[in-house]
């Protein structure tokens, strides 16, 4: 493997908070090289910068000589959607101007939602492309503005969790980390990740617009706020210069499910953006992270030659994005 360091830096503070960012750097970079910035997953609720490394996508930037980099960002329901999203975006603007202006915007999970929001944002600067994966990327759409649709099981006394999540928007710690829980299933803010699915609520905490849901649901996502329409990339912030895009996704993703990004790739098919849809054959959430895959090893090595050609297919996607 090839030598790299490792180094931490504070890209912003704020609400007390110092949100910092972990920068894996290849000896080999070249001056003004290719820079990818990842965002964890969480769904926007817990999660640390170090959560769930995508070994295979890390080992593969090294060895191209790329920057490896992952920042710490602001949570739900402390923190709102727009104080989210711009932390995403001082994150990316700290590594061009620190490191390099030629960026790959990516994220797993939570964080596939967040590099396609920051990307899409007027005042990012167009990166050289965008990754998501298993990215929960359309919060205007049914699985997130319609109710009662449980995930993984239905939340006992739902009315009493989506309270709690009320009072932590008014009340709570900001927190920009939380780390994810050894047993979730007796986790508080786990419990919150599975009340906002199953009462319908991502739209109204990430905006703070109590109902706005429901309004979705009656009239349209036209009812979104002019304010709070760069939450809402998929409906309001695709263009046709939009860059190239590669959306890596398991069809047996049952946390995430794969029309998220199915529905994105055929819209941006659409408008005429450049995008890649990598299906994974029978891999769910997370499947990228829950074992050291090396790319560069051979197929004798892998249990599951498909899974790797898939990964395999999206860095070399990646690449021709960055020639």
């Amino acid at each position: 493997m090839p030598e790299f360091q490792v180094s931490t830096h504070v890209f912003k503070v704020v609400d007390g908070l110092s949100l910092s960012i972990d920068v894996s750097k290849p000896s080999s970079a070249p001056k003004n090289g290719v820079v990818l910035v990842h965002f964890h997953g969480g769904f926007l609720v817990l999660g640390e910068k170090t959560t769930f490394p995508p070994h295979w996508l890390i080992n593969a930037c090294h060895v191209r000589g790329w920057t490896y980099a992952t920042p710490s960002y602001r949570l739900l329901p402390e923190s709102t959607g727009l104080d989210i999203l711009s932390d995403t975006l001082d994150a990316v603007n700290w590594v061009r101007q620190s490191i390099s202006d030629r960026v790959i915007i990516a994220g797993s999970s939570a964080g596939g939602y967040l590099a396609f929001a920051t990307a899409a944002h007027p005042s990012c600067l167009r990166p050289l492309a965008v990754l998501s994966v298993y990215g929960m990327l359309d919060p205007a759409s049914d699985r997130y503005i319609r109710p009662g649709q449980a995930l993984v099981a239905p939340v006992e006394n739902l009315s009493t969790t989506l309270q709690e999540i009320d009072a932590a928007t008014k009340d709570g710690q900001v927190l920009d980390g939380y780390p994810f829980p050894a047993t979730p299933a007796t986790d508080k803010r786990h419990g919150w990740i599975r009340a906002l699915h199953e009462g319908a609520r991502y739209p109204d905490v990430l905006t703070r617009t109590p109902g706005l849901a429901e309004q979705i649901v009656d009239n349209g996502v036209s009812v979104v706020p002019e304010k709070f329409r760069p939450l809402f990339p998929l409906s309001f912030g695709l263009k046709e210069e939009f860059p190239p895009t590669v959306l890596l996704h398991g069809d047996a993703d049952v946390l995430v499910g794969i029309e998220q990004s199915a529905a994105a790739a055929e819209k941006m098919v659409s408008i005429g953006i450049d995008v890649h849809l990598e299906r994974v054959p029978g891999q769910g959430h997370g499947f990228d992270a829950k074992t050291f895959i090396e790319l560069n090893a051979g197929d004798a090595q892998c249990d599951d030659v498909a899974t790797r050609n898939s990964l395999r297919r999206v860095v070399r996607t990646l690449e021709k994005a960055c020639s």
